[in-house]
């Protein structure tokens, strides 16, 4: 087990993030759009993030064995 580069553990982070706050971001924005009503986007936007995790977590796993 070799010692990770400052910028692989980087990239890595950055890629997990991106996992979780893209598809969060997105839902919030086309949920506002279409309904008008926040509390409806940050509802349906938690719900998205909450299932983003869960795959935030398979890729981080996946990342760590790379």
């Amino acid at each position: 087990m070799g010692m990770a580069s400052r910028f692989g553990i980087y990239a890595k982070g950055t890629i997990v993030a991106l996992v979780m706050g893209v598809p969060a971001v997105a839902s919030f924005l086309i949920t506002w759009r279409i309904t008008n009503s926040m509390l409806t986007a940050v509802v349906v936007s938690l719900v998205v993030y909450i299932i983003a995790i869960g795959f935030a977590f398979k890729v981080a796993k996946r990342l760590a064995n790379a």
